[in-house]
């Protein structure tokens, strides 16, 4: 009887250890302050270009080894114990990642729920990389960069709810928001467009596929975001991050 009792709270407990294992959720103050606290290092891991690292974890912030961080319930605690890679882990919440990219891609200027300004890298930035930082990087907002970017685009587009452009940039100090509203995203805090060029108008909500229309002649746009990404993140109880 003892030994089956025993027994019984022995598979219990190594159930329950198991599931505490599984997913953490990082708590690194009370009340409000624990969506605006930290937990560094990270110990949060990934295979990305050199020169990248995954440096904070915003407080709040879910880390699950297995399954779907977003639906899981975890275990509070202060940090993580151990190592853990987010190319197989599941992430909800907010992380911050230090690097810088040099890199061409597609620009878009495009205003919705999630910003205004988007940039979508090359294609040859991701060989090599894994599957955190291929999810996330395929499109960085614009939208919070300090300062924000002045980009000269034809006169008649100035106006226009749509454009894409080819463009090299220079995007630094990135947050990286997992969440069920329209804040989340990856978010570049400084950012600087160097060459552009091929100024297209689109069609809004028309994505990649949208018609396109040469236009000429040229005006200087200055980003000036309809809804402030900060708020965003506020709605998600969550605040931009810079690293």
């Amino acid at each position: 009887m003892m030994r089956a009792r025993l027994l019984f709270l022995l598979v219990a407990c190594s159930a329950s250890c198991a599931w505490a294992d599984d997913c953490v959720m990082l708590v690194c103050g009370a009340g409000a302050a624990g969506d605006a606290c930290v937990v560094t290092p990270s110990q949060l891991v990934a295979t990305m270009p050199r020169g990248f690292a995954i440096t904070e974890i915003r407080g709040n912030t879910k880390v699950a080894v297995r399954g779907d961080a977003g639906l899981a319930q975890c275990r509070p605690a202060p940090r993580l114990a151990r190592t853990v890679s987010l190319d197989q882990a599941s992430l909800y919440g907010a992380v911050s990642v230090a690097g810088t990219l040099r890199v061409p891609g597609v620009l878009r200027f495009e205003p919705n729920d999630g910003g205004e300004l988007a940039f979508a890298p090359a294609p040859a930035l991701f060989a090599g990389t894994g599957k955190f930082f291929r999810s996330h990087f395929r499109s960085i907002k614009l939208d919070e960069a300090q300062p924000a970017p002045t980009i000269q685009v034809p006169a008649n587009l100035a106006k226009a709810n749509c454009w894409t452009a080819k463009a090299t940039v220079e995007l630094s100090a990135f947050s990286i928001v997992v969440g069920d509203t329209s804040a989340a995203g990856t978010y570049a805090a400084k950012a600087r467009v160097t060459a552009l060029r091929d100024v297209d108008k689109c069609v809004w909500g028309g994505g990649e596929a949208g018609q396109r229309q040469r236009s000429s002649g040229a005006a200087v746009f200055c980003l000036n975001s309809h809804r402030s990404a900060i708020t965003q993140f506020q709605h998600l109880g969550l605040r931009a991050m810079q690293v």
